[in-house]
């Protein structure tokens, strides 16, 4: 049903969803005010040494993004890979070599903008190794058959981050490329790793490099960059690959200050209207911080 809607509109040319894209923004800002506290008091406690006309600058181009990524996405339904690779520049050399090499490496990500396109491109361009992108089943089940569908169009092997464990072990031992959005709210705070991420203490789920450590799987970072609308630069850099000691947290740490940077560096591309720290710090969790590890 969802499908049956949504693939008609896919089918019309970016030019025009983003007709549609400018007037879903002005209904959701202005007029429902989706999550606007949310997005307001996050984009404040980031950043407070900015003007309040600057954080409300940061917020009007965040819904606009929004407003893009959501009609992009409907979008991959029906784009060609052709016209999906057009629309995005990236450096995969790092990932190449590894791939070359007959190794398996994991990537991790935060929700920047356009996220959906990344996991798309990326399959689209390893064809050597599986693509397995983990992802967070939804409670409706059309709906996250819908997203199976469309997230999976161009090879992408679908694992539910709940099943994590058992889903991913028939790739064991094949050459595959793990994509994970690392920065989604834990389930479970007493388990999660913590740290200082944009000024807050944050909890941060602990699974991805526990499986990561597990295999001494090579850990890259992907940063999303909207360099105009409908494109998009993705700089893959290396997070840590075992040649060095390990200690517990070190890449969940290297991925929080790459993505400290990143969102830094482009406020208006990060995912804002999720309740990112909803989970409280306590004195016990004191063992599972991991914001002083070098």
């Amino acid at each position: 049903m969802i499908f049956a809607f949504l693939y008609p509109i896919s089918l019309f040319p970016l030019r025009i969803l983003y007709v549609i894209s400018d007037f879903a923004y002005y209904i959701l800002y202005y007029l429902i005010k989706y999550r606007r506290k949310v997005v307001s008091e996050n984009i404040k406690i980031t950043f407070r040494s900015l003007s309040e006309k600057e954080q409300i600058n940061i917020e009007k181009q965040f819904y606009k993004n929004f407003c893009d990524n959501f009609i992009e996405t409907i979008k991959l339904l029906s784009i060609s890979k052709k016209d999906l690779q057009s629309h995005i520049s990236a450096d995969y050399s790092e990932l190449e070599k590894i791939i070359s090499e007959n190794k398996n490496c994991h990537i991790y990500l935060g929700h920047q903008f356009n996220w959906e396109w990344a996991n798309a491109h990326i399959a689209s361009m390893f064809h050597k190794a599986d693509v397995l992108v983990v992802y967070k089943q939804l409670s409706s089940k059309a709906a996250n058959n819908f997203m199976l569908r469309l997230r999976s169009r161009f090879g992408s092997k679908m694992i539910p981050s709940k099943f994590m464990k058992r889903d991913i072990k028939p790739f064991d031992q094949k050459n595959h490329i793990l994509i994970l959005a690392a920065d989604q709210n834990p389930n479970i705070s007493e388990r999660s790793f913590w740290a200082s991420f944009l000024s807050q203490k944050t909890a941060f789920m602990s699974g991805a490099e526990l499986y990561t450590a597990s295999n001494k799987t090579t850990s890259l970072f992907a940063n999303i960059i909207k360099t105009k609308r409908g494109h998009y630069k993705f700089i893959i850099t290396p997070i840590f690959d075992f040649s060095k000691p390990y200690q517990v947290g070190k890449i969940t740490h290297l991925f929080i200050r790459n993505l400290e940077s990143a969102i830094i560096a482009n406020p208006e591309n990060y995912l804002w209207s999720h309740r990112r720290w909803k989970h409280i710090y306590k004195n016990e969790y004191k063992k599972r911080w991991i914001g002083n590890i070098q």
